[in-house]
């Protein structure tokens, strides 16, 4: 009662019962008034900072309770990690300070393109392809009301069914009869395909009064055959380049396809002359001479449009800038004299913070998984596709055929009974770099060591963890899967989601914050799991010097390692 009273004539109200629960060990404190009690009682008993909130049973957990006037909740829930215990007893201006911190390092990360990324987010223009990408369709009225407006627009059925068609032809096993075909597309270039066709459309369809500023080009005169007319690339590459200011690599990619599209021989636009059909005039982008002359001669369209490609590219790619830095986010990280020790930081500050799995089982199963995913990323130094879509064989279970593992084209970690072990073993046709000289049509194979007790916390993940994040839902047999929610019914990561992830682990884990003392490393930014190779890439190279063991380290060539990473080497380089 004594301490009762004590904290009552400092401020701080607080029931003994309250203590006493506490203390027992049946509630723990998490509200910011809570929590204030705990610094109290440090400061009277000469402990230091932070002594109890280290010991609660879920340490990473959010401080609830903050006063945040102005800020949304969904911004608040975002914000809530990344602030200090006594936010609410901070003047105005500390307030403010801490804020435009969190927003700027923490949420968007503090870049050229990151600030770009943030600013062209907010005002979306692409055309979506529901039925080959999954996107939630709506009506064709709220389509066109979005077109009005900006914003997202469900392709017109014809388009739909073009970009349908261009897809079975680059995708099927066998080319469709009556076409030629040079090479496939995997399932991971089909969707980024989609999406940059579908910005192409989007950015022609916008209307030119809205923030966008595209040409205003009627949604119903979309279509492939727009791609054969000169104007129409000009118009969107000099769009492309106002908005960022420069040009990139980005848009020599884009008329690398144009270029493949309307080879004649292999060319899936130039193999389909029935397109030309579709052709309507577009005041300002596409005359009606244009368009009679392309449906006269269809083959010498596609011809002029392929020269046309061919020299633009060549121009933009004499000029073209870097607008993205993949090492800019972990510089601090590639600077240490060694990188993976520096980012294993990160997987000790997640055990650091983990929750009791007993009374806090769903937030544990997440920590462990947030742990594997840096550990093995680390170890494997995969590409994010063939991290993400790494199956998992339990011990209890026999491995999968190396065939069955080609046909899908996926890796499998599993227990070897030979080296008493855990394995990771990946079939060459898995990786995006199949045909290099690296792989030379072997299989990748590494046991994992068993290093800061990796193999018990596989078992754990396997056999505790990884069932709870699935709950009822089917299990995709991916190693990591996403927690599975009343709203959320596919534990299969993608592309996006898996991204996601890592960006929060590295968010919540990676960044020190200098307002909580949390997070593993000064200056880290946001940023995804591809920026693992670079970490192990440029490891590899300021320990041994050999380009060709950092290319055994992310399955590679050392002609490529070096073109990549040697300047790396020399940038992080000290004095």
């Amino acid at each position: 009662m004594a301490l009762c009273r004590e904290l009552a004539a400092s401020g701080l109200p607080v029931e003994a019962s309250t203590l006493r629960m506490w203390r027992i060990g049946q509630k723990a404190p998490v509200y910011a008034d809570s929590l204030a009690v705990l610094a109290f009682l440090e400061r009277r008993w000469g402990l230091e900072p932070g002594y109890f909130r280290r010991r609660l049973p879920h340490p990473a957990r959010a401080t609830k309770g903050q006063s945040m006037p102005g800020i949304s909740s969904a911004e608040r829930r975002r914000l809530a990690w990344h602030l200090p215990d006594d936010f609410d007893r901070l003047p105005p201006k500390d307030q403010e300070e801490i804020l435009e911190w969190v927003r700027r390092v923490v949420v968007t990360g503090a870049t050229d393109y990151r600030r770009y990324q943030a600013n062209a987010a907010r005002h979306r223009f692409a055309v979506r392809f529901p039925a080959l990408q999954g996107v939630r369709r709506c009506s064709d009225e709220g389509g066109l009301a979005e077109r009005r407006s900006g914003g997202t627009i469900i392709a017109p059925p014809r388009l739909a069914q073009e970009m349908a068609a261009l897809l079975a032809f680059k995708t099927a096993t066998l080319s469709p009869a009556g076409y030629r075909r040079r090479g496939t597309w995997g399932a991971e270039t089909a969707s980024q395909k989609v999406e940059h066709f579908g910005l192409l459309f989007g950015a022609l369809a916008a209307p030119p009064e809205g923030p966008v500023r595209g040409f205003g080009a009627p949604v119903s005169s979309l279509t492939f055959a727009l791609l054969t007319a000169p104007a129409v690339w000009d118009w969107y590459l000099q769009w492309r380049e106002r908005r960022r200011g420069f040009y990139t690599a980005w848009e020599v990619d884009m008329l690398s396809i144009a270029v493949a599209l309307t080879g004649e021989e292999a060319g899936w636009i130039a193999q389909t002359p029935a397109l030309a059909d579709r052709l309507e005039a577009i005041p300002g982008l596409v005359s009606v001479d244009d368009v009679q002359a392309i449906r006269e001669d269809w083959p010498a369209a596609c011809a002029r449009l392929h020269r046309f490609a061919l020299a633009r590219s060549k121009e933009i790619a004499r000029i073209a800038q870097v607008h993205h830095d993949p090492f800019e986010p972990i510089l601090t990280v590639l600077e240490a004299d060694s990188p993976v020790g520096e980012y294993r930081k990160i997987a000790d500050e997640v055990l650091a913070l983990r929750p009791c799995p007993r009374r806090y089982p769903l937030a544990a199963a997440e920590s462990a998984r947030a742990y594997l995913m840096i550990r093995l990323g680390l170890h494997l130094g995969f590409r994010q596709k063939n991290l993400r879509q790494l199956l998992v064989s339990p011990k209890d279970q026999a491995p999968r055929t190396e065939r069955r593992l080609r046909d899908q084209a996926r890796g499998e970690l599993r227990w070897s009974e030979r080296d008493a072990g855990w394995e990771v073993f990946v079939p060459a046709n898995a990786f995006k770099n199949a045909k290099s000289s690296f792989f030379n049509g072997r299989p990748f194979r590494l046991l994992l060591p068993d290093i800061g007790g990796l193999y018990r916390e596989i078992d754990d993940y396997v056999g505790v963890h990884r069932p709870r994040l699935l709950g009822r839902a089917p299990d995709p047999g991916t190693f990591f899967v996403k927690t599975v929610k009343a709203s959320r019914s596919e534990a299969a990561y993608d592309q996006n989601t898996f991204y996601e992830a890592w960006r929060w682990i590295i968010q919540r884990y990676g960044i020190y914050n200098p307002y909580t003392g949390r997070g593993a490393i000064p200056g880290l930014l946001p940023h995804g799991p591809h920026s693992i190779r670079d970490v192990l890439a440029t490891h590899i190279l300021k320990q041994t010097g050999s380009y060709e063991q950092a290319s055994y380290a992310i399955q590679d060539t050392p002609e490529t390692v070096a073109q990549h990473y040697g300047r790396s080497c020399r940038r992080t380089r000290r004095p």
